[in-house]
């Protein structure tokens, strides 16, 4: 697992939230129950997610969640470091602490390749993206 559970569960939360036929808000219970996620984290993490912006919440009993943007215009990247504040892959591979250019790790190198083109894929990667693979699994079941 290279992305955090939390920065897992917040792309599951939001890509249903990117399913959503627009102007239509999603409880947490919803989210909860088909994303599988429990609801005292799904909490925790959509108040983050509203604090950082990329949600909208509406109390109420009528009241949700939708996105604070299109999809379209919300990368993966933009969500993992929602959650996890930092850049995920600027960690050591092996977990060692001193591991840096002139003390690499015997994996360095090719970890700062490979974690170069993960940062890639999520900054060029869309909830609308996602959402679209999504539908297509809902399709075929």
């Amino acid at each position: 697992m290279l992305l955090s559970r939390t920065a897992e569960y917040a792309l599951r939360a939001m890509t249903f939230l990117a399913m959503q036929p627009a102007g239509k808000l999603a409880g947490a219970r919803a989210i909860s129950e088909a994303e599988h996620i429990p609801m005292p984290f799904l909490w925790k993490i959509l108040h983050t997610l509203a604090r950082q912006r990329l949600i909208r919440s509406f109390k109420g009993i009528h009241g949700g969640y939708e996105l604070a943007r299109p999809s379209s215009e919300i990368t993966l990247h933009s969500v993992v470091l929602a959650t996890d504040g930092t850049d995920f892959t600027g960690h050591c591979v092996l977990g060692l602490p001193n591991c840096r250019e002139e003390n690499a790790c015997p994996l360095h190198h090719t970890w700062k390749r490979i974690r170069g083109q993960m940062t890639d894929m999520l900054e060029q990667t869309t909830l609308a993206d996602l959402a679209r693979v999504a539908r297509k699994r809902k399709g075929k079941k």
